[in-house]
């Protein structure tokens, strides 16, 4: 009986999706035209606009010492970009991301050639922020880059143990006194010596990031780096 609601199921459900489809056609979540079958919520023509930026990020602004050594912004934060990341952050739509890393997989890769790592760490969320949220935005990333680059993830290794405000409107000096002693480490011995990769999504004066690799080097770590999604290229060589 079980079975055969199973398959009466597996039968109408692409029924109902084609029905819900003809009155409510799917659109890109960027540009918003009518998606076809082959595409999946962003359209082959907004995928592939995306632009890959293909190096080290070199512009910190952060007073001070910079403690991530090398850093990497993976696609510029153009009003397109903007949006997906926009999606990703506050709509609960995780999956574009990733159609995002598997059509530039390549390229990303290529980029951190040569770079092994012992763990992959989301820059955590405060949990009254992942509960607002209901998940960590950069989770899927740092999962994608798990995989390919044979590493494990190091979520649990750390924590923020403080709700910051919003940096959107904060210059570089009023960032970083935001995120000051904002984040811990848990199981200190399982970074002692080890090689770091951070991933975040937006890459703006590197304070949050910084703060973070900041304690990490302090407990022992032999070397951090960073990998966010974006960064605003505008004004820059």
């Amino acid at each position: 009986m079980q079975r055969s609601i199973h398959t009466i199921k597996q039968t109408l459900t692409p029924l109902f999706q084609g029905i819900l489809d003809l009155v409510y056609p799917p659109l890109c979540l960027v540009c918003e035209k009518k998606l076809v079958a082959t595409e999946d919520q962003l359209c082959d023509a907004c995928l592939e606009g995306f632009k890959l930026l293909g190096k080290p990020h070199a512009n910190f602004s952060v007073p001070g010492e910079v403690f991530i050594h090398t850093a990497w912004a993976l696609f510029d934060f153009d009003p397109p970009f903007q949006q997906l990341i926009h999606h990703l952050k506050y709509s609960r739509r995780r999956k574009p991301i990733l159609r995002v890393l598997n059509y530039f997989g390549r390229e990303i890769l290529d980029q951190l050639q040569g770079q092994a790592y012992d763990w992959i760490v989301s820059i955590p969320l405060h949990p009254r922020k992942r509960r607002e949220r209901g998940y960590n935005q950069v989770d899927g990333v740092s999962e994608w880059l798990a995989e390919n680059l044979h590493t494990q993830l190091g979520n649990q290794l750390v924590v923020r143990h403080k709700y910051t405000q919003s940096q959107t409107q904060l210059n570089a000096e009023e960032r970083q006194e935001n995120v000051s002693e904002a984040f811990g480490v848990k199981h200190e011995t399982e970074i002692v010596g080890k090689r770091l990769l951070l991933v975040d999504d937006v890459l703006t004066t590197g304070a949050t990031a910084n703060a973070l690799a900041n304690i990490l080097i302090a407990t022992g770590a032999s070397r951090v780096d960073l990998l966010t999604l974006s960064t605003p290229s505008k004004g820059k060589p």
